[in-house]
């Protein structure tokens, strides 16, 4: 066994231990019967719905791929689950999905996962790109955060809004800059409701990932990634064992895996300046081309 894996699967045997734990006293009368989960093809959202299907939680799934959302929803055993395609990155997109998501009962649980980021200098890439990225990661999810505290000022039962930032919500990164900063105002958004809806049924949890096992490294164009990186990067697994655990806790912010909260904890310590140049040399350098910006 490696030593990367050992903090995967001890953290995996902790969190299965405490979901035991929280079943015996919550359930879904007291978590919530229905979740929402965007960017629930791959990755990350994938594993987090496979997490809620676990815990008995019915599912609306969405994405852009109707393909990847059967082949997801397959997985997702012992409860209902809702497929509905949809394309975030377009205007009003997250309204539209709010209606037909609703349409068929309340949500009580939200996953705000869905997001994307190129590996590029910022003139590089075109304004389309920039737009789209603007749109998904930070207006839509805002819409959506919008449509969600309203239906819950209706309803005196539990809810969960789970926004995805990233570990580079904590500093500039030279080479995903709209990116690292559309993930810092997630953070910033996500720790501003978590403060607001202190002491009430609505708790708000932002989970900051660092390098995670799934396919946006490659659909980034990012370049090879120094040992440092590879070293902390963590499985969609993981990410979503952490995800869910900071949820049922009602935790304000979780950066998952050791290293990546240290890191994100160092930077304080830094100049500015200097986190971005370290930030630099852990990512490499950004390929040759830009893959083309494809469906998930």
């Amino acid at each position: 066994m490696s030593n990367r894996n050992l903090p995967d699967n001890l953290a995996s045997v902790i969190f299965h231990r405490t979901k035991e734990n929280d079943l015996n006293t919550r359930t879904t009368a007291n978590i919530g019967k229905r979740a929402l989960v965007t960017g629930a093809s791959s990755g990350i959202g994938a594993a987090i719905a496979r997490e809620l299907a676990a815990l008995g939680i019915d599912l609306v799934l969405t994405a852009r791929r109707r393909d990847a959302l059967d082949a997801v929803a397959a997985t997702c055993k012992g409860v209902k689950v809702e497929i509905i395609t949809a394309d975030l990155g377009k205007p009003d997109a997250a309204r539209a999905l709010w209606d037909v998501a609703t349409a068929s009962g309340p949500i009580d649980i939200l996953i705000n996962n869905a997001g994307f980021g190129y590996f590029r200098r910022f003139d590089e890439v075109d304004w389309a790109r920039d737009a789209e990225l603007i749109q998904l990661n930070m207006t839509s999810l805002v819409a959506l955060a919008r449509c969600f505290v309203d239906a819950r000022k209706v309803s005196t039962g539990p809810a969960h809004m789970v926004n995805i930032a990233s570990t580079g919500a904590y500093q500039s990164v030279p080479n995903m800059a709209l990116y690292a900063a559309s993930k810092a105002f997630v953070r910033n958004f996500s720790e501003g409701l978590h403060d607001e809806h202190r002491g009430t049924p609505l708790s708000v949890t932002c989970i900051c990932p660092g390098g995670t096992e799934t396919a946006f490294h490659a659909a980034s164009g990012g370049g090879d990634y120094s040992w440092l990186a590879n070293a902390s990067t963590k499985s969609a697994e993981f990410v979503a064992h952490a995800t869910i655990r900071a949820m049922l806790r009602g935790k304000r912010t979780v950066v998952p895996g050791l290293f990546n909260k240290l890191s994100c904890f160092s930077v304080r310590f830094f100049t500015r300046r200097f986190a971005s140049r370290v930030a630099t040399q852990v990512l490499g350098k950004p390929r040759l081309a830009l893959p083309a910006r494809k469906a998930n």
